[in-house]
């Protein structure tokens, strides 16, 4: 066998194979429709040289745009490029070539940098690890979600697992048959019915995301799905960012009084302001909400990491997760982000990754951008998103909450005639308590919107039929 000249000496700790790497460079330089195969158990980031990583990224683009790559046409490349160029220019194009491995072996080759790879991640998370713990600037608990959130992403070896189209297609005719028979199946229902029928409920390993301005009740009708879901007997996981858990359960207390007939605003609950029979039924409201299969994750656990790991420990504690709600996804952080539009990106990801693999419908909240207050139709637009395009790519759904009385509140004539007056009135008596949820988008079904009734002093949503 030729020579093999080791490229990266200052990193002997981080586990890597170079010889296996130029073996693999030699076999798709050589024929470059094998390029497929290294690309779908992670193309560059396979390698731990970045000079390999440049020439498989080239080999790659050229085999993308149909352009033949060889030793010969890579020649005036390889001369220019200076890390090449240390090591002999073209001329170790020559001798990869000649360290290529048979093409029978070249699958269990790509496994064998896979799984290398995956260690160098392990080697580097666990070395970030005592980096924060030396440091001393995190917390015990931060640390150790950060790590096993990595360990996390580490999981799965080689890639995805192939799935077979038997697999497939039986679960595809369990949802079917569910739904004909009018049972949830694997699907969550949002226990709004206008929702449910766009949508046909909460799949497992899908990102939906729930959108609106302030004051738009978004907070609302995500308490309201959760609370759906757990009466249905769904496990639910509600990681609360924004508000600690004895506010949302305050509101569904509201909520629940004034599905009863004795309405009392939760601010007034809060504030002990209720009369005797308003009492009794607050005991009944505790008992019945007190029973909800519901456990939270407090802010402590805004971190990506974190809060893979408490989804992960809350699943194994309930015996099961049907559902995963986040509020909201601006407020949550990634330690490796580097600024704002990173740190969004990277959340997003993260929340994909984690209904996959947790397999439940992860429902996200997400605020909008203040273009929405410039325009004169001040229903939200999939542009909307804040911060990040990945957001819109990565959702399998996305909804947006709408009231019009909101914003028609605001428009009280202060001057003017009766009949300006009147308009004013007419139009905020069709828009009191409506709530349009728009279901902006949606990979496997319509976009629509569900016309609701809303009162968000209640934290109540209910249908016209009812």
């Amino acid at each position: 066998m030729a020579e093999v000249i080791r490229l990266n000496q200052a990193d002997e700790v981080s586990p890597h194979s170079i010889e296996g790497e130029q073996q693999v460079l030699g076999a798709i330089l050589l024929d470059q429709s094998r390029v497929p195969i290294v690309a779908q158990v992670g193309g560059p980031d396979l390698f731990f040289d970045p000079v390999h990583a440049d020439i498989y990224r080239y080999i790659a683009r050229c085999e993308r745009d149909g352009v033949h790559s060889s030793v010969v046409t890579m020649r005036a490349w390889a001369d220019e490029h200076e890390g090449i160029r240390e090591l002999g220019g073209s001329s170790y194009l020559v001798r990869l070539a000649g360290y290529c491995c048979a093409e029978s072996q070249l699958g269990s080759m790509v496994d064998f940098l896979a799984e290398t790879r995956a260690k160098r991640g392990l080697y580097e998370a666990i070395s970030e690890a005592r980096r924060a713990l030396s440091q001393g600037e995190a917390s015990a608990a931060q640390i150790a979600g950060q790590l096993e959130a990595s360990v996390v992403m580490l999981e799965g070896g080689t890639g995805p697992r192939p799935i077979s189209m038997m697999s497939a297609t039986t679960t595809a005719g369990q949802q079917i048959m569910a739904a004909h028979e009018g049972r949830d199946g694997d699907f969550v229902p949002t226990g709004i019915h206008a929702v449910d029928r766009l949508l046909n409920g909460l799949y497992p390993g899908e990102l939906i995301l729930l959108g609106g301005r302030p004051s738009m009740g978004k907070t609302a009708t995500a308490i309201n799905m959760a609370a759906n879901a757990a009466r249905a007997g769904r496990k639910v996981v509600f990681c609360s960012l924004e508000m600690n858990p004895e506010a949302i359960a305050l509101r569904l207390l509201s909520e629940r009084m004034a599905a009863t007939g004795n309405a009392v605003a939760y601010r007034d609950l809060r504030g002990g302001k209720f009369n005797e029979r308003a009492r009794e039924d607050l005991g009944s409201a505790l008992e019945e909400v007190a029973q909800l299969p519901i456990e939270f994750l407090p802010r402590q656990y805004q971190d990506v990491g974190a809060l893979l790991a408490g989804a992960k420990r809350t699943k194994a504690k309930m015996g099961g997760l049907d559902l995963l709600v986040v509020d909201y996804v601006q407020l949550m952080r990634s330690a490796q982000a580097k600024n704002r539009y990173e740190t969004i990106t990277e959340v997003s990801r993260a929340l994909k990754n984690l209904a996959g693999m947790l397999n439940v419908p992860v429902l996200a909240l997400s605020q909008l951008s203040r273009a929405v207050e410039q325009r004169d139709d001040k229903r939200p637009r999939m542009d909307d998103l804040r911060e990040s395009g990945q957001l819109e790519q990565d959702a399998d759904a996305v909804l947006f909450c709408y009231r019009d009385e909101y914003y028609l509140e605001r428009e009280r004539p202060e001057t003017g005639t009766d009949e300006q007056l009147e308009k004013w009135e007419d139009r905020m008596r069709r828009a009191r308590n409506r709530l349009e949820i728009i279901v902006a988008k949606q990979r496997q079904g319509p976009v629509g919107t569900a016309n609701v009734f809303c009162n968000v002093a209640f934290n109540r949503i209910w249908e016209p039929e009812q």
